[in-house]
């Protein structure tokens, strides 16, 4: 019997499904808290107000639309389905917290929003722990029996697809939008690019 529980252990320890590797993360991005800080600024700063404003526009919504109709991201979310995870669900997760439904009011190119994004962002940063999520999801990708490993190399070697999104006009309309309200998107892809390895 000692045997079948140590090798359930070990099993449960090197073997994880892609489920319980993903649940084991999500406690690091406090995903809650971000949307409560999230709403919280859509909801009572105008300047933040305005870049959500700019979220739901046209523009947005065609950059969105390259994104979720990328095959490279198509192939990866259908691989997770079947493992219990939802990219889908999570890219709608994003999509309704910043209200990506196209509006019809026009946005102001020259903002001064950068501050209070900023201060809302290192809200968002004080109450995640991307370091932590970022080495424990380390140690799934060094484990050749990880799902979340596999998914990691099968995301990195789409390398190609992924850049053709960042590249896409739709998207560098939409980046520029961003810097414009003071967004670090070159941080983002930075870090992006960083974690798969893709410098």
């Amino acid at each position: 019997m000692k045997f079948f529980i140590l090798l359930a252990l070990f099993g449960a320890a090197f073997g994880q499904n892609l489920r319980a590797e993903v649940d084991q993360l999500l406690p690091f991005l406090n995903m809650d808290e971000v949307r409560t800080i999230y709403q919280r600024y859509v909801q009572t700063d105008a300047q933040v107000g305005e870049i959500w404003s700019f979220l739901q526009s046209a523009e947005t919504d065609a950059a969105w639309r390259v994104l979720i109709s990328t095959p490279e991201l198509q192939e990866i979310s259908a691989w997770t389905e079947v493992r219990g995870v939802s990219i889908r669900d999570y890219l709608n997760g994003i999509a309704a917290m910043l209200g990506l439904t196209p509006i019809t009011r026009s946005v102001n190119a020259r903002s001064p929003a950068s501050r209070s994004w900023n201060a809302m962002m290192d809200e968002i940063r004080a109450v995640t722990d991307l370091e932590g999520a970022e080495a424990l999801a380390r140690t799934f990708i060094a484990n050749p029996a990880s799902e979340f490993g596999e998914l990691y190399r099968m995301t990195q070697a789409r390398r190609a697809g992924f850049t053709r999104v960042i590249e896409h006009p739709d998207v560098t309309r939409f980046s520029a939008q961003l810097r414009a309200f003071g967004v670090d998107v070159d941080q983002i892809i930075t870090r992006f690019r960083n974690f798969f390895g893709w410098n």
